[in-house]
């Protein structure tokens, strides 16, 4: 395992996880990640397992879909403060603000243009983990 933090990422495109682990390895977050490909699995991770330090949650998915899932962080007790930034390639103004109204903390769209995508994220993961392992 990779460094003093953990990111959980849900999604489930290959394509996009693939895409966003390279952004989170150039953005020299020192982190593990772990990924679950719906939200049936994620679910079960976050109930058995330790909390990650950040969430990276697809909006758009079959089964569990994005919004359910982040539902589900927020009702549990050791997940209820984690920070869960939505990923997302829609660009639809009502679906950033149900993620909002549901308890996001970020909102990210997932671009296309890798460079783009890389610094938007490089942005959110320092903000996020940066905040969430401060001693304060």
């Amino acid at each position: 395992m990779r460094g003093p933090c953990l990111i959980l990422m849900i999604d489930d495109n290959p394509d996009d996880i693939f895409i966003a682990k390279r952004a989170i390895l150039k953005s020299a977050v020192d982190c593990a990640i772990e990924e679950a490909s719906d939200g049936l699995k994620a679910m079960e991770r976050l109930r058995t397992g330790n909390p990650p330090h950040l969430i990276l949650l697809d909006l758009k998915m079959p089964g569990a879909g994005g919004l359910e899932i982040l539902q589900f962080i927020r009702a549990q007790e050791k997940t209820r403060y984690v920070p869960v930034v939505m990923l997302t390639s829609s660009k639809m103004e009502e679906d950033m603000k149900a993620a909002y109204d549901a308890g996001a903390n970020g909102f990210l769209y997932k671009s296309h243009d890798l460079i783009e995508f890389t610094e938007k994220l490089k942005t959110a993961l320092h903000y996020w983990i940066n905040m969430n392992l401060s001693p304060f």
